[in-house]
């Protein structure tokens, strides 16, 4: 394991692993949210990934959130700006055009559970924990925790979580739908795999119209949705893609 926390990608064939790495707990350093944001440039941009899962390093715990000592000594001025940055790491992984599954064993705190919710899909280790404690030390989630996570299981039940500063287990939080599939013990990271090079293998193009649609979408009012919808889908009738798909098709029933 490296000495000095970073965020790594590990390519195998179009699904990339993003690592974050900072054992034994993946505490996420200010060096990495400014790394992290690097990173997931570096897979946009990267046409021959297709897929990306988030995972943290060791295989014991995904991430126990922020170093609160480090936080605690930025003036305000500059905690402002960190908050700021981390969000829009979040957000630019959330907006990420090519499908992200997030493969959480362990633990995954504070913003570690927030990290795990900006991706698309979570699979859970049985053994897993999550929760937001940061009401008990007086501060809150601050990297989109309470947006994406009232998104998921409604405000009221948003607020208990995050006041509460319950912990859940994997089970609870598949019950919830924060969590979407449950794994063995030590297998959330090769189910995020098989997942990931299923998604992989389908259209590119496709893909990500269908991301954009479903992630722009939360975005825009009810109705808008449907206008959104029909104008990626329209654009995917002129793709190199759907053209080769529907002359093979053609030639099949020929």
């Amino acid at each position: 394991m490296p000495s000095t926390p970073r965020v790594r990608i590990e390519k195998a064939g179009p699904v990339a692993v993003l690592w974050i790495e900072n054992p034994p707990r993946n505490t996420l350093r200010l060096s990495m949210i400014s790394e992290m944001m690097s990173r997931v440039s570096e897979l946009e941009k990267d046409d021959s990934v297709r897929a990306v899962v988030v995972a943290g390093a060791g295989g014991l715990v995904f991430s126990s959130g922020m170093d609160i000592e480090e936080w605690a000594k930025l003036p305000p001025k500059e905690a402002q700006e960190w908050v700021t940055r981390g969000q829009d790491v979040f957000w630019a992984l959330e907006h990420l055009t090519k499908p992200t599954v997030a493969a959480v064993t362990g633990m995954a705190r504070g913003a570690g559970a927030e990290l795990a919710l900006a991706c698309d899909i979570r699979i859970a280790d049985e053994t897993a924990l999550l929760s937001h404690p940061e009401a008990g030390l007086a501060w809150m989630p601050s990297h989109g925790g309470t947006a994406r996570l009232s998104k998921i299981v409604g405000r009221s039940k948003a607020l208990e979580l995050l006041v509460s500063g319950k912990e859940l287990t994997a089970l609870d939080a598949l019950r919830l739908g924060i969590v979407d599939h449950l794994s063995a013990p030590g297998e959330a990271l090769t189910q995020a795999r098989v997942l990931a090079e299923t998604f992989s293998k389908k259209s590119r193009t496709a893909v990500k119209a269908i991301k954009r649609a479903l992630t722009e979408g939360d975005e825009k009012p009810y109705r808008n949705r449907f206008l959104l919808e029909s104008q990626h889908a329209v654009q995917l009738l002129w793709s190199e893609e759907y053209q080769a798909s529907m002359a093979k098709l053609r030639k099949k029933r020929a």
